[in-house]
């Protein structure tokens, strides 16, 4: 199950650029159906992993989870949307599924006005409060 205490907020926070901090999203329960959801997809992904160990041996289980690590690092950058992971997603069967995720939560129907590109990639990097010490000390 989920562990209802809040999680600790270990990176300051960019009241400016990102609003008001909230950690109740990251504390809130998971919804039942969501849980159930979860753990029959991990069953699944452990009994594919042991019908591929049983049939072909050690090697052929750790290879899918090495391309399934790999097909899981690429990402677009903050600002341009929400990676697809296409390739993830097609080695994972998930391709053929229509979750809620495939029509709520779209980018076009969101009220919220379009992250600035420059300031993501300053905070991914740790650079914005590098940045502003930089500036004051007159380096850049």
């Amino acid at each position: 199950m989920q562990d209802p205490t809040l999680p600790f907020q270990y990176k300051s926070h960019d009241s400016l650029r990102l609003g008001l901090p909230s950690l109740k999203e990251d504390a809130a329960v998971k919804h039942p159906v969501e849980i159930i959801q979860l753990e029959s997809r991990q069953r699944a992904q452990a009994a594919q992993g042991q019908m591929l160990r049983d049939l072909y041996g050690i090697a052929a289980p750790a290879k899918a989870q090495i391309e399934s690590q790999i097909l899981g690092r690429f990402t677009r950058l903050p600002g341009a949307g929400p990676s697809s992971m296409l390739g993830l997603e097609s080695l994972t069967g998930e391709l053929d599924e229509f979750k809620y995720e495939s029509y709520l939560g779209l980018p076009e129907a969101s009220t919220l006005p379009p992250v600035d590109l420059h300031s993501q990639m300053e905070l991914k990097h740790g650079l914005a409060a590098a940045g502003k010490d930089a500036m004051a000390r007159g380096l850049f």
